[in-house]
C-alpha cells in the first residue's frame, strides 16, 4: 500500500503546475546579427544650438532566455556587452534615429575617445556592461514588465522596463526602450565650456533583440 501511495505522489508532482511551468521552459540564445542595442544622448546647456544628440551602438555582446511566456515569472534573461565595441555616431543609425546633423570623422573620433575615458565609461577598468533579470511579469500576451540588475560603470541598479515579445516558431523578438541616467552609474555625463555644451543625464537605450532556440 505504501509503495502505491509513494508511486500516486509522484506522479502528483511531476504533473504540478510548477515542474511543468520548468519543464516548458525554453533557452534561447540572442542572434547578434540580428539583433541591436542603441542608446541615445541628448544635448544640453546653453550652447546647445552649437552641439548633437548622439546615438551609440554595441557591436558586440552575448546573452540568453530561458523562459517560458505563459508562466515567465521564473524565467531567466542576461546579456553582456563589450564596452570596447561601443561605436558612436554611425551615419545609418543617426539616419535611423532621425538625427539630421553631420558629424565629421574627426568628431566622431574625439567624441568616442570621451566616451570610453577614465572621466566616463573607462572601458579599461570596467570592459562589460551586464543585465540579470530577477522578475519577468506578463502584462497581455505580448507585453511584459523586466526587472532585472543592470551594471554599468561597475555599478549595479535595479531597473524595470516595458519589452514587447513575439514568439515565432524557435525564435522570439523582443524589443523596447528605457531611460536611465549616467550619473545612477558613478559617472557624470560629457561636459565641455564650464557646461555652456552638454550631455543631459538622462538617456534612452532602445534594444531589438532576435533569440532563437
Amino acid at each position: 500500500m505504501w509503495r502505491i501511495i509513494q508511486c500516486v505522489g509522484f506522479v502528483a508532482v511531476i504533473c504540478s503546475p510548477a515542474v511543468v511551468s520548468v519543464v516548458a521552459e525554453t533557452r534561447y540564445t540572442i542572434d547578434q546579427a540580428h539583433s541591436e542595442f542603441v542608446v541615445q544622448l541628448f544635448k544640453a546647456g546653453v550652447g546647445s544650438a552649437l552641439a548633437h544628440d548622439h546615438v551609440v551602438r554595441a557591436t558586440t555582446f552575448t546573452g540568453e532566455a530561458q523562459i517560458d511566456l505563459a508562466t515567465p515569472a521564473n524565467g531567466m534573461i542576461t546579456v553582456e556587452i563589450q564596452t570596447a565595441s561601443l561605436i558612436i555616431d554611425e551615419p545609418a543609425v543617426r539616419q535611423k534615429y532621425g538625427l539630421t546633423s553631420h558629424l565629421s570623422e574627426k568628431d566622431r573620433q574625439q567624441i568616442h575617445e570621451t566616451m570610453i575615458s577614465t572621466s566616463q565609461l573607462d572601458i579599461a577598468k570596467y570592459p562589460t556592461m551586464t543585465f540579470t533579470s530577477t522578475w519577468i511579469e506578463a502584462q497581455t500576451p505580448v507585453a511584459y514588465a523586466v526587472t532585472g540588475k543592470l551594471t554599468i560603470h561597475g555599478v549595479t541598479q535595479l531597473v524595470t522596463f516595458p519589452a514587447r515579445v513575439e514568439r515565432r516558431e524557435n525564435t522570439l523578438h523582443v524589443t523596447g526602450s528605457f531611460r536611465l541616467k549616467q550619473s545612477s552609474f558613478g559617472y557624470e555625463p560629457y561636459s565641455a565650456l564650464f557646461g555652456a555644451v552638454k550631455n543631459q543625464d538622462e538617456v534612452l537605450l532602445h534594444f531589438d533583440i532576435l533569440a532563437a532556440s
